[in-house]
């Protein structure tokens, strides 16, 4: 039997329900459509989908600066292009600001698709093109600085770009970050409790920061574009 699994009072085991988190930063979810679920009946027409940094964190692993700057990018961006409505997917097109192989780029890039459903060649085609969403994120230029990503509605003329510089979130403990060193430390299993503890804090709480950062103050910033 595993660790996680426990026994019901008749005695059969029951896997939990829930992630057992031991630190999860908090931030507000994002609420998208999904036309091709509602018209398969997985969720009522009109209601969105509702996705947590929870989500994204298991999808990526663990919780870190770029898995939380790609959350935020991704919130910030739909928040621009869509005031007073929800988000759509199968509307929504991403432009990545580099290539795959450019430092964490690719797994901020899977956050976004995780997201937004805007996938590469490797998407979902739709039925007869309902609900497809492949060939809708794309890696190439993105004019600005930073981790930059491109949304663009293509419903409407409407495009933002928002920018992420991980320099802003302190990437030691001089810039009010966890000192890098001690990962290496504690991966290799060297770091005593108190070490990893304390990392484990200053890690989070930098990640915490990324959610809570607005747009045009720190390491984010947003633009309208064409």
């Amino acid at each position: 039997m595993s660790k996680i699994d426990s026994p019901t009072a008749d005695g059969t085991v029951q896997a939990p329900t829930d992630t057992h988190w031991e630190r999860l930063p908090e931030a507000d979810p994002i609420r998208i459509r999904d036309p091709l679920a509602e018209v398969l009946g997985t969720v009522p027409a009109g209601e969105p989908f509702v996705l947590t940094f929870g989500d994204v964190v298991k999808a990526a692993g663990h919780a870190c600066p770029a898995v939380a700057g790609a959350y935020r990018s991704t919130q910030l961006a739909l928040e621009r292009l869509y005031p007073d409505t929800l988000p759509v997917r199968s509307e929504i097109e991403v432009t990545v600001g580099g290539s795959p192989g450019d430092s964490g780029l690719g797994p901020m890039a899977n956050v976004v698709r995780h997201i937004t459903g805007a996938a590469d060649e490797t998407g979902f085609a739709g039925f007869g093109g309902f609900g497809g969403r492949e060939k809708l994120l794309t890696f190439g230029e993105v004019d600005a600085a930073g981790r930059a990503f491109r949304f663009e509605r293509t419903d409407v003329d409407s495009a933002v770009v928002v920018s992420f510089d991980p320099s802003a979130t302190g990437a030691d403990s001089e810039g009010g970050g966890p000192p890098m060193r001690m990962l290496s430390k504690l991966v290799a299993g060297d770091a005593d409790e108190a070490e990893a503890a304390t990392f484990r804090d200053q890690w989070h709480d930098r990640v915490q920061g990324i959610l809570d950062a607005p747009p045009g103050d720190g390491p984010f910033t947003i633009e309208d574009t064409a």
